[in-house]
């Protein structure tokens, strides 16, 4: 055995220690009922000196799944052996019958081993809803992850390959020992389907299961009418089926479904006669509510959508940006032109589906534009009648957003309704450029607003993706959704050293001097040494990741700016 200690940027959570760390040298091997697949498991550590290390000889690592593993505990195993490979070269072994370490994987429900440990621990027993469980004890020949969900299951083993430490023939495991448990239910990813995402599908793929793997368990979309001429659009028909691709996908991750709706948007081929009198951020062919004939088109046009899709958990409203009408007899537009159609057509979407959540999006609506005040009353009405459909309220998280923004006061309102709350978080629009976004004042003021509201009433939300370059502000979203406190300092450490491997300390440098708020005279220099060092030193796999991409991008676009 060999003691070492461990680079400043390896522990990354001041909550976690590693008592030990067993080196594998050999294979990989996944075991599922008695069939080898290609698996995965996570971990994280509590014990003895965080800054030391405990080398372990070499030793053949298997991965064992239960008798009937579910879909997300089969990809999740194909995702470590697959990680694993690309950053050490280690392949599935071809016998079990040697391997010195075995690592089990699953739910009570899935895998008997994980039912027979979980038995001897009282924190597995009580874990909360999608939490994990990680014990690996250098001195027992079997680890696991315990997940009290698919989604837990999924969001352990991310922890887990986080913690590994990958190196060429070999994988290191820290000793480990930690329950964790999300502090909300719905902590979700919202992609804007245009050309950014959706002309890279199979980089979707991998980006929807890499989200779950961070602990994400929701993905939504938004299906933009406005961009076909009619349902029957074979472009319409594509769209859809990309659509149902990246659900499969999120299903297959443990995750939840998510769609967003404009109330009242339409197709281009819409009746002129039955269009908006016009209002910003609205294109003209949306459908006035208050014109007779138009809310049952509306409501057909969505339920086709709705129908065209696989089952759907989450159905939030949408009012503005678009969508809105300025005619008199939509004005105010919150309690008149919005409830006219979101109405009908929430207790249609739960008439087809009463399993799926409705949430009453109010994006907008507290700017003058969209009704001033007139906001509260839709909150008040709904808060006290609670119709049989209404899961809660969506509000903006958006402080720069001269539409979006709430006030304090705003905020207090909301909680003094007590009804359910997710959030829409700005994390594109606000400051956008080229390359991976890092701005940690502006995360700062996004998470003193989502703390605003109670706890007891927040139930996570979808940050707003426009683009690939919100990699980093999405994860650290998703963190807060497991724990609102966490600081986005420590996101970055954790993000920097997985993503950068053995270059993680400069990495996590770069990325200070990549803050838009970043004031070092020196900064441009510092850049392009910090740069220069990574790219003659880091291993291949951190190039070949698009992330890499979009940092080089940074790097280039700070250099040329005066």
């Amino acid at each position: 055995m060999k003691l070492e200690k461990m680079p400043f940027w390896a522990g990354r959570q001041m909550s976690v220690t590693k008592i030990g760390m067993l080196a594998f040298h050999a294979a990989l091997l996944v075991v599922a009922n008695g069939v080898s697949v290609a698996a995965a498991t996570e971990g994280r550590a509590s014990g003895s000196p965080q800054d030391e290390v405990i080398k372990v000889g070499s030793a053949e690592l298997a991965v064992v799944l239960g008798a009937h593993p579910s879909p997300a505990e089969k990809r999740v195993a194909v995702l470590l052996a697959e990680r694993i490979n690309e950053r050490t070269g280690i392949s599935p072994a071809e016998s079990c019958a040697k391997a010195a370490i075995r690592l089990v994987i699953g739910t009570v429900a899935s895998n008997d081993k994980i039912k027979a440990f979980a038995a001897t621990r009282k924190d597995i027993a009580s874990l909360g809803a999608d939490g994990y469980c990680i014990a690996a004890d250098v001195r027992k020949p079997e680890l696991y992850v315990v997940g009290q969900s698919d989604s837990g299951v999924v969001a352990g083993v991310g922890r887990l390959m986080r913690e590994l430490r990958y190196k060429r023939g070999k994988l290191e495991l820290p000793a480990l020992e930690i329950t964790e448990a999300p502090q909300m239910p719905n902590r979700g990813m919202y992609l804007w389907a245009r050309k950014h995402f959706f002309g890279k599908p199979d980089q979707v793929d991998r980006y929807i299961e890499e989200f779950a793997l961070w602990g994400g368990n929701a993905l939504a979309f938004w299906f933009e009418m406005g961009m076909f001429n009619s349902f029957d659009d074979p472009e319409a028909k594509q769209w859809l089926a990309m659509y149902r691709r990246f659900y499969a996908t999120a299903r297959r991750m443990g995750m939840k479904t998510g769609l967003l709706m404009a109330v009242n948007d339409a197709y281009k081929s819409s009746p002129e006669k039955l269009r908006i009198s016009p209002i910003i951020g609205c294109p003209n062919h949306y459908m006035c509510p208050s014109k007779p004939g138009s809310v049952e088109q509306m409501v057909a046009w969505q339920e086709q959508v709705f129908k065209a899709l696989p089952a759907i958990d989450i159905f939030n409203l949408f009012p503005a940006d678009p969508g809105g009408c300025s005619c008199s007899d939509c004005t105010p537009w919150p309690t008149r032109g919005y409830w006219r159609i979101a109405k009908p057509l929430a207790e249609r979407i739960h008439e087809i589906s009463p399993k799926t959540e409705i949430w009453v999006d109010t994006w907008h609506l507290n700017h003058k534009t969209f009704g001033g005040k007139d906001w509260k009353n839709l909150v008040a009405n709904l808060a006290k009648q609670r119709p049989e459909w209404f899961a809660g309220f969506e509000v903006a998280v958006a402080p720069n957003h001269k539409y979006a923004a709430m006030s304090a006061e705003d905020r207090k309102y909301y909680n003094e309704a007590q009804a359910p709350l997710m959030v829409f978080p700005d994390i594109s629009m606000w400051g956008n450029h080229q390359g991976m976004l890092v701005n940690k004042e502006y995360w700062k003021s996004l998470q003193a607003e989502l703390n605003d509201y109670s706890p007891e009433l927040m139930k996570g939300g979808w940050p707003y993706s426009e683009r690939w370059n919100t990699d980093i502000a999405s994860v650290t979203f998703l963190s807060w959704f497991w724990n609102s406190k966490k600081t986005s300092e420590t996101v970055l450490d954790e993000y920097a050293s997985f993503y950068f491997g053995p270059g993680a300390e400069t990495g996590r440098k770069l990325l200070d001097l990549l803050d838009d708020g970043c004031k070092d005279p020196q900064r441009k220099r510092k850049i392009g040494e910090a740069l220069a060092k990574l790219e003659g030193s880091v291993p291949d796999w951190v190039k070949r990741d698009w992330r890499w991409g979009e940092i080089v991008k940074s790097c280039r676009f700070f250099a040329n700016r005066h």
